[in-house]
């Protein structure tokens, strides 16, 4: 949220208003698929009454959560290697 404010609020300081219109049309859109996914996870029903809310998600969905968690969790360890890493490839595209 932070991050949007400050590059919106950066967009707009620089004059290009236009810009900043069509960044906030975009959250405002992503919201609805924020919210979607906050209601299907605690205000929807479970589809077996004797299962939990797990009965809800797809094995897609929590093959994802599965992998987002592994690389969130090994990335508290090794977070000086990843931010170096990502800190050479933005030296090397000149930005």
């Amino acid at each position: 949220f932070w991050g949007k404010i400050y590059l919106i609020s950066t967009v707009v300081n620089s004059g290009y208003v236009w810009l900043a219109l069509i960044m906030l049309l975009n959250s405002a859109i992503s919201v609805y698929f924020y919210l979607k996914l906050i209601v299907y996870m605690f205000l929807k029903e479970p589809k077996n009454k004797t299962q939990t809310y797990v009965g809800n998600s797809s094995v897609a969905l929590k093959s994802v959560i599965v992998v987002c968690a592994f690389f969130t969790f090994f990335a508290i360890f090794f977070i000086q290697e990843l931010l170096s890493w990502i800190n050479e490839y933005i030296v090397l595209s000149n930005f």
